[in-house]
């Protein structure tokens, strides 16, 4: 379809999460001054540059089974589940199913937040926060990248001061290194070899009534949490403005919404398709969008810092303003919950739609 007719539990993690793929050893130095870069391999690395096509195993994937759930789920879940700061963590033999920021330093290295799963568990994923310096500094994901990680665990504080400058992720379970982790005894940079590449996981199927937020009182369907789903069609916006989802809530006259809310109480977030698809404009407008053959996107958290009152400072032109310098903790709006599960497209192939956004009207019969 062309893009304008589219929208287009503590055993296993005590000490550290193994689930590994096979290899080689050495590693690529190299930095390739322009296009996509490798990570080269730090320790075990796939010389042939795929998967195998055997089932990862917690040792290996040439032709083991998949490890047994631990409290009813895998090592992902599992740690998703702990809230053990600093808790040193090796994920080996995970993918990457989605990116949602890449930004290239001078160097050649990388700013780089994305996704993982273990194909084992493919409902479980966890998101990765990787700095410029951080190992290997010039990793750049693509989706179906076979990563060993090594870094440590963290939820994300409530007020997002150590996970700057997205607000929306406090509280959000994440691998990345000891920066601003609070603790001073806790040392330790994040590590990410590539090892191979293979096709993501297909996208989650989900049950009926999934992903109900109400209005952002609940943290539904949790299960899921980090990992790609498809929420089928047809599914119609009915609110382009939830109270949840009003960037800057405390702010009367703050007209910003960061998603909107689709039939059956979910919420969807907007912040890497309304630049290029804006459904939530358009029925803000007066129009209306019905996403036809559903949703598909990452089933993650979401939160909203309310602005606390920064004071004023005197701008260049020597005019005083006001100004927003500090962040309560994260709280949905019109709740006491501290945060919901909403669904994220990661393009506007991920919505396929009833609207011709090119045309500004639905598509003629």
């Amino acid at each position: 379809m062309q893009l304008r007719k589219t929208l287009g539990a503590a055993a296993l993690v005590a000490t550290a999460v193994v689930v590994s793929v096979g290899g080689c050893s050495g590693r690529d130095d190299d930095e390739e001054p322009q296009g996509q870069q490798d990570a080269g391999c730090i320790g075990a690395c796939n010389d042939g540059g795929t998967t195998d096509g055997g089932t990862t195993d917690g040792g290996t994937t040439d032709g083991g089974s998949c490890p047994a759930p631990v409290n009813g789920m895998g090592p992902i879940g599992n740690l998703r589940a702990n809230e053990t700061r600093g808790l040193a963590v090796t994920l080996e033999g995970v993918v990457v199913t989605a990116v949602s920021q890449i930004t290239r330093g001078g160097q050649g290295d990388f700013i780089a937040r994305f996704w993982v799963v273990n194909p084992c568990f493919p409902k479980e994923g966890i998101y990765v926060d990787k700095f410029y310096t951080d190992k290997t500094t010039n990793y750049e994901p693509i989706v179906g990248d076979v990563l060993t990680i090594q870094g440590l665990l963290r939820r994300f504080k409530s007020d997002a001061t150590d996970n700057a400058p997205h607000a929306r992720d406090a509280y959000r379970p994440v691998i990345k290194s000891n920066y601003q982790i609070g603790d001073s005894s806790i040392t330790g940079s994040l590590v990410i070899t590539k090892t191979g590449t293979t096709t993501a996981p297909p996208d989650n199927a989900v049950p009926a009534g999934f992903g109900n937020a109400d209005k952002g009182n609940a943290k539904a369907n949790p299960e899921f949490g980090g990992a790609r789903v498809h929420i089928p069609g047809p599914l119609t916006i009915v609110d382009a403005k939830p109270t949840a989802m009003k960037f800057r809530p405390e702010d009367s006259d703050s007209g910003t919404y960061l998603g909107f809310e689709v039939e059956g109480g979910i919420l969807v977030g907007n912040y890497k398709t309304f630049a290029a698809c804006d459904a939530r404009t358009v029925v803000e407008d007066g129009g209306s969008v019905t996403f036809t053959n559903g949703i598909h996107g990452v089933y993650e958290t979401f939160t909203n810092l309310p602005c606390t009152d920064g004071g004023v400072i005197v701008n260049d032109a020597g005019t005083e303003v006001y100004t927003c310098r500090a962040y309560g903790n994260g709280v949905i709006p019109g709740t006491e919950n501290p945060y919901t599960y909403v669904v994220y497209p990661m393009s506007c192939a991920d919505m396929a739609s009833d609207f011709d956004f090119d045309a500004g009207t639905p598509p003629a019969p």
